[in-house]
């Protein structure tokens, strides 16, 4: 998705998020009886003038990458907080739309049913409270998802249209700072998953991604500053992907490398003990999301 200083475009291309998908779990085809044309078309919103474009992958693709990175499933680091109706503001109801959408993600992608189904409904009952659980009924998607729920293949579509058309919905109803909300959730759990997950098996290759991960912070950060009149809550939250940025810009092995906070071709690996300190940071900012 693109996001725009005071403009707004949409190009959504649903195939290369599927993609993602097939490639990390080793398919070849996806069937689905109710996919149509529309799946794997570009949705692109008339583009006016732009100041600041600001490019951010969707919670599908962040735990694709991941996975093809080496990511196995663990219980347990997936949001506990299985009560959406804790969270009254709208800032921690987008948070946390966000939150359930990394955990979504996670748990189709590892094949994880009953996990899945449960962040798919948290997922509704946080949209309805923000006022657009319409998105879920534009073509019969929550019905769509149940009824594939056993195949992963068509859970991709369904996720990315379920993406896109949420995306469409925002920005024709200028509420482009929930998009931005929502994905700062969405990558602090990713990124809490994949460092969990790290930490038990310390491979190379999910610490290489780890960092890349890191990259596309500053991007997030900006988005949300250019929404931030919009929601007197986004200036806290400002603050929260800040502070995470701090502590990786510190680490030794960034400082030694200045390329290393902006250029996802710098293939970086962090020691333990900075994987550790990084970790530590993002799981605090994600107890303070859940928490609300």
């Amino acid at each position: 998705m693109f996001l725009k200083k005071k403009n707004f475009t949409l190009k959504f291309v649903l195939f290369f998020a599927t993609s993602l998908f097939f490639a990390a779990c080793g398919s070849d085809t996806a069937k689905e009886e109710n996919i149509t044309t529309a799946a794997v078309d570009t949705v692109e919103a008339p583009v006016e003038s732009q100041e600041i474009s600001y490019s951010l992958p969707s919670p599908l693709q962040i735990a694709s990458i991941f996975k093809k990175s080496g990511l196995k499933y663990k219980g347990g680091v997936t949001s506990s907080f299985k009560d959406a109706t804790k969270y009254t503001t709208n800032i921690n109801k987008a948070i946390n739309l966000g939150v359930y959408s990394a955990d979504l993600s996670y748990a189709v992608l590892n094949k994880q049913n009953q996990e899945a189904m449960t962040y798919m409904k948290l997922s509704r009952q946080l949209s309805d409270n923000l006022g657009m659980g319409s998105v879920f009924d534009q073509g019969n998607l929550a019905n769509r998802f149940e009824k594939n729920i056993s195949n992963e293949d068509s859970l991709a579509y369904i996720i990315a249209e379920l993406q896109m058309v949420t995306d469409m919905y925002l920005d024709e109803n200028d509420q482009q700072q929930i998009t931005s909300i929502v994905f700062s959730g969405a990558w602090v759990e990713s990124m809490n998953i994949a460092s969990k997950v790290y930490e038990k098996g310390k491979d190379k290759a999910l610490n290489n991604k780890l960092a890349e991960q890191m990259t596309i912070l500053e991007s997030i950060i900006n988005a949300l500053k250019a929404e931030e009149k919009k929601d007197a809550g986004i200036t806290g939250l400002i603050a929260d992907m800040v502070s995470i940025k701090q502590i990786y810009d510190a680490l030794p092995s960034v400082k030694n490398n200045p390329n290393a906070s902006e250029d996802t071709e710098v293939e970086l690996s962090l020691t333990d003990d900075e994987v550790s300190s990084l970790t530590k940071k993002i799981e605090e900012i994600r107890e303070k999301f859940i928490k609300g």
